[in-house]
């Protein structure tokens, strides 16, 4: 190789060097350079969780510290900006400190509002209550509104209550969960067993 080829060949690879380590100056230079926040609700979408809870479980208590209200759920999905969380076979137990009774509620999803403490349960909802024979009183629907704050479950939709001895239909009610009184709002209709006498 002549003295001319061999500086060619030596400008070549110093040029191509040179190009190199600019490229390399410059992605580094633009890696420091402050970057516009990402916005989390449009990099995930608007309608998918900031996070989730697997077999989460929630707490609340009355002002004296009595526990009032567990709810457990297998899958607890979190909208911060909604202030909400959603639950998959949400299943909660209200306690009445003072009776010391406690009511039961399953249904297949529910939403907790948490700045207002209000569950809105829905699909296959199923309220339980110890009656002081030791049987449980039941109440179906396929909606129902727990107000923690009120102490109040209502709803809109037909209900099924059923007793030891009887079983009572109407659409819509509410129920005073402290005072223990049920308030039926239209359509109803009761069949009744009269209990064998001793």
């Amino acid at each position: 190789m002549t003295l001319a080829g061999l500086f060619s060949h030596r400008l070549t690879r110093m040029a191509a060097l040179a190009g190199a380590g600019l490229a390399l100056g410059s992605l580094l230079w633009q890696s420091e350079e402050s970057r516009e926040p990402v916005d989390a609700v449009e990099l995930r979408g608007a309608n998918e969780p900031d996070g989730f809870v697997v077999n989460g479980r929630y707490r609340s208590f009355d002002q004296n510290g009595q526990l009032e209200t567990v709810i457990q759920s297998p899958r607890i999905e979190q909208f911060e900006s909604r202030n909400l969380a959603t639950m998959l076979l949400p299943d909660a137990t209200l306690h009445d400190p003072e009776s010391n009774t406690t009511w039961m509620l399953t249904a297949n999803q529910g939403e907790l509002h948490r700045g207002e403490d209000i569950i809105d349960l829905e699909g296959n909802v199923l309220v339980r209550r110890p009656l002081a024979n030791g049987e449980l009183a039941t109440l179906e629907a396929e909606h129902l509104t727990l107000d923690n704050k009120q102490r109040t479950v209502y709803t809109d939709t037909p209900v099924v209550l059923t007793e030891a001895h009887g079983v009572t239909r109407a659409t819509g009610m509410k129920a005073w969960i402290d005072d223990r009184v049920l308030e039926l709002q239209s359509q109803v209709k009761g069949h009744y067993d009269t209990p064998p006498s001793n």
